[in-house]
């Protein structure tokens, strides 16, 4: 902590009166406003004078709560256990989670600030960020000072959370983490002892087989999406289109030049290859018009082999599958149901990742890396000391207390396997046993991007499984222009999604891949060219240059 000290003293007492002074007189506008310190207290250098280690530093904190649900945050013996741990009183203002950004934009306004804010990044943080509201984290964070933190947020998300080219917070996902969320799922029964495909190669010739063994069973299932979403990169043809380095929708940055998979020649290619495939029967020939749900349908009665699912669905898809087996040989239960099948491995359906093409490409087209950022106040009266709580707070040991609360009561360890306790607390006044509250995952202060510790086995045993074939992804990509500002993307890029699926869709349905072509051109005079400009301009602005 000293070292954080020391590296403030010599630079945050500018930071705050220039913070201070960019905020002051902007109240009118319903800007926050707020005034430089009026006490020598409120300097950082102050601080470290007046909070001896000895004692517990207040830390005031804005928790978004489930107001409809009892708590007591003075009867939290979670809370109680981490503000021991980490020598630290919080002090949280309760706010319903639905009223969050409301009320945090309100304080920030009158100038109350939480001495740590969570704050959502694409707008009002870097709003409030531009105005002085948070403290210059550029110089603090790194290997040496703060390892924990950087070992939870890669420098490369870092550069992507700057503003301006300055660091103000740390970025945040929440939960398991940022990353990809889609399995390749087969039937295992129909790939009897056939080992699951690793290469496009491979896969292909699977079908093939499938085909010829299992006339009445589609090899490879897709559905319909929402007009003008991303109907290819997220679902049907991911595994496909990912073999041959593309992934339509995402735009993608080599030395602060910008371009877009859409129209990549790679994505010509892949095209042709899944036209190929279709024309061959190997994918369902209505995946251009069913929806989700009768893709579903196929599945459980037995007509589809492979097929991309999202990670959390393979259980009741299992599931069903063996409901619909058991009601044809007249075993099922009286009452249609099956005991809970959610702790015994998959017994139908086998999960893997990402198909590599002939050169060992593949891609996974994973979400925005983070959403929000965690940012320390200008106002706080040692920010120094607040950056070393989160530090601290990251550390192994201390993530398993702010995620699960304490060890023994709230999970137990053995035989190096966790288990959560499910059954402590109340379902109704959300007490336990002896009357106390247990806010685990309430006190996280930031919790980074790896996801919370151990979080696989916290699951049960088909979530655990099919989450991990997701999220161990090591094909996985972001876009490019997470966290770029782009008029014209904004303005066009949704008449642009909607232009590539029908033309991807006819291409694969056996259309002229000339089509391809000229929609590269259309692509390009109806906006892109014009999205990839301010992308390349928003990229500079935020390196500072």
């Amino acid at each position: 902590m000293a070292k954080l000290r020391n590296k403030l003293t010599s630079s945050m007492l500018a930071v705050v009166l220039a913070g201070t002074v960019a905020l002051t007189g902007c109240g009118n506008s319903g800007e926050p406003s707020a005034s430089p310190p009026s006490s020598p207290s409120a300097s950082p250098s102050e601080g470290k004078e007046t909070n001896s280690v000895d004692q517990p530093y207040t830390l005031k904190w804005l928790k978004g709560q489930d107001i409809s649900k009892p708590y007591d945050s003075s009867k939290d013996v979670v809370k109680q256990a981490i503000e021991k741990k980490l020598n630290i009183e919080i002090i949280p203002e309760m706010v319903d989670v639905q009223q969050y950004k409301t009320k945090l934009n309100l304080k920030m306004a009158s100038g109350d600030f939480p001495d740590v804010v969570r704050i959502d990044f694409a707008d009002d943080f870097q709003k409030y960020a531009q105005q002085g509201a948070f403290v210059d984290l550029t110089d603090l964070i790194n290997e040496k000072d703060t390892p924990n933190i950087m070992r939870e947020v890669p420098a490369e998300v870092f550069e992507k959370a700057k503003v301006n080219g300055k660091l103000y917070g740390i970025p945040y996902q929440g939960g398991p983490g940022a990353g990809y969320r889609w399995d390749l799922v087969m039937r295992t029964d129909l790939l009897e002892s056939t080992p699951a495909p690793t290469t496009l190669d491979d896969y292909y010739n699977l079908l093939k087989k499938i085909k010829v063994d299992n006339p009445n069973v589609i090899p490879l299932g897709g559905y319909n999406a929402e007009v003008g979403q991303q109907k290819y990169a997220n679902n049907s043809f991911d595994h496909i289109f990912g073999a041959f380095g593309v992934t339509p929708g995402f735009f993608t940055e080599v030395d602060g030049k910008f371009s877009n998979y859409d129209i990549d020649p790679n994505m010509r290619e892949a095209l042709l290859f899944l036209q190929k495939m279709y024309s061959e029967g190997l994918i369902d020939k209505e995946f251009a018009t069913i929806k989700e749900e009768q893709l579903r349908t196929k599945l459980y009665s037995g007509k589809l082999f492979s097929w991309m699912g999202w990670w959390s669905t393979a259980n009741d898809y299992d599931t069903q599958i063996e409901t619909n087996l058991l009601k044809q040989s007249g075993e099922l239960a009286s009452d249609g149901s099956l005991p809970d099948q959610s702790t015994t491995p998959y017994k139908y359906l086998t999960l893997t990742g990402s198909l590599v093409g002939a050169d060992g490409t593949a891609v996974a087209p994973a979400g925005a890396p983070f959403n929000q950022m965690t940012a320390i106040s200008v106002k706080t009266k040692d920010p120094a000391q607040v950056l070393q709580i989160i530090e601290d707070s990251l550390s192994p040991e201390n993530q398993m207390l702010t995620v699960w609360g304490i060890e023994g009561e709230d999970y137990k360890i053995e035989n190096d396997k966790m288990s959560v306790m499910t059954d402590l607390v109340d379902p109704k006044t959300m007490q336990d046993k002896d009357g106390n509250f247990r806010g685990t995952q309430s006190y996280l202060f930031a919790p980074g991007l790896k996801g919370w510790p151990r979080y696989l086995e916290s699951l049960p045993l088909r979530f655990s499984q099919s989450l991990d074939v997701a999220i161990t992804n090591k094909y996985q990509i972001t876009d490019a222009s997470n966290f770029l500002d782009s008029p014209t993307k904004i303005a066009k890029l949704v008449e642009l999604n909607t232009m590539r699926d029908s033309v991807f869709t006819q291409i694969i349905m056996g259309g002229d891949i000339k089509k391809f072509d000229d929609f590269v051109e259309k692509w390009k005079t109806q906006g892109g060219t014009q999205i990839l400009s301010e992308l390349e301009a928003s990229f500079k602005k935020k390196q500072g240059k």
